[in-house]
Order: C-alpha cells, then sequence, then structure tokens
C-alpha cells in the first residue's frame, strides 16, 4: 500500500461571526472573545476570535475525505500547536505537508500539515498518526 500526499485534498473553510456564534451553541463556550463583538473590540486582539477548534475544520474534512468516512479509525492521534487566531473573514486552508508510512500489518499513516489563512498567515501546526489494517 502506497500513499501520496497528493491524496489529502486541500480543504477550506470561511470563518463567519455567524459561524462562531453556531460554534459557541454547538460547544457551550460563550467566552466574550468569541461572541461578544464590543468586548472583544477592546481586547488585545481588537475583535472577536474564532474558537481553535474551528481552525481545524478543514484537516478533519480533507482526513475524513481521504479516509472516506466520517468516523477515524480507533488509535487516531491529533496534536495541535496553535500560532495566531482565526477571525471573522479569514478563509482557513489545510495544507499537507508530509507523509511518512510504517510497514508492519499495519499502515500507520503520519501526516503533518498547517492550517494557514488566505493571507498564509500560519494559524496551527497539526500532527496525526492514523493507524489503517492492511489487507
Amino acid at each position: 500500500m502506497t500513499i501520496e500526499i497528493s491524496e489529502f485534498k486541500p480543504m477550506e473553510e470561511v470563518i463567519t461571526q455567524d459561524s462562531i456564534n453556531r460554534y459557541a451553541e454547538l460547544s457551550g463556550d460563550f467566552n466574550p472573545l468569541h461572541v461578544d463583538v464590543a468586548f472583544a473590540a477592546a481586547s488585545e486582539f481588537a475583535g472577536t476570535i474564532a474558537h481553535g477548534p474551528m481552525q481545524l475544520q478543514p484537516f478533519f474534512r480533507s482526513l475524513s475525505a481521504w479516509l472516506d468516512s466520517d468516523a477515524f479509525p480507533a488509535g487516531t492521534k491529533v496534536s495541535v500547536t496553535y500560532r495566531h487566531p482565526a477571525r471573522p473573514g479569514d478563509t482557513v486552508h489545510f495544507e499537507p505537508l508530509s507523509l511518512v508510512e510504517s510497514l508492519d500489518e499495519y499502515a500507520v499513516v503520519r501526516l503533518e500539515g498547517q492550517s494557514v489563512n488566505q493571507d498564509g498567515t500560519l494559524l496551527a501546526q497539526i500532527d496525526a498518526t492514523v493507524p489503517i489494517r492492511r489487507g
């Protein structure tokens, strides 16, 4: 089994204040830096910022498309280092950078990538390990 990095399709997600508010409803995280425009404008961020997991949505969509499944295999591990917040108006892209595959009975795929916005600002570094049964 040979896996090519090109199999991971680039995905993108547009961040809007509405999508941030919907995520707050879903997660129960109503931190005013996310949902209170006036409060966030007076903060060090000078405006609202997206919840961290919203920056990962393009990565999760890319991995789901590659797996052809919404559920990741048991043992999947994802490590994230956040570098910069995403804001309303940002288009977040997942860019796969490298791929390593083991050679035992399980294909252990290690994918490194990053989320960047439309200006190329690094938002998050992502390192995922996905076990896939061979044969």
